[in-house]
């Protein structure tokens, strides 16, 4: 699970809010580690805070949406190869930052699967990477 997915879980009118919390209530009963890079709090924070700044978003609403966000039980990981696979993945990719192919490269390296909201991302990887789901998909 990435950061656009986490947000969906916290914020009301988000699209696929719905389906993000079915992803996560299956996951917790089925007993799946969810895991996320070490920047997955500070993005996940950076995206609240971005719509408090741009006035989409009241400082209740975030206040709430960060209570929402520490409840999420993601697991911060590391793995030793996943900054050169990240590197590979985004090289691959020709992506602008690599963001998007840390998580895909965690995912690949724990051999699970990596649930995206970010459709330009799925779009570019689905081919080549099957272990990355698109959020709207999810059944």
């Amino acid at each position: 699970m990435d950061a656009s997915v986490a947000v969906k879980l916290v914020l009301k009118g988000e699209a696929h809010r719905v389906t993000a919390r079915r992803l996560l209530k299956d996951c917790i009963v089925n007993n799946v580690t969810l895991i996320a890079p070490p920047f997955f709090a500070s993005e996940t924070d950076t995206a609240i805070r971005k719509r408090v700044y741009e006035g989409r978003l009241s400082l209740a609403d975030a206040k709430q949406a960060f209570i929402g966000l520490d409840k999420v039980p993601v697991q911060l990981r590391m793995h030793p190869n996943m900054r050169q696979r990240a590197r590979e993945i985004a090289e691959q990719f020709n992506l602008r930052t690599v963001y998007d192919a840390t998580y895909a490269a965690l995912a690949e390296l724990h051999a699970c699967e990596f649930w995206t909201a970010d459709k330009v991302f799925y779009t570019t990887a689905k081919g080549t990477l099957n272990f990355v789901k698109h959020l709207p998909d999810y059944p």
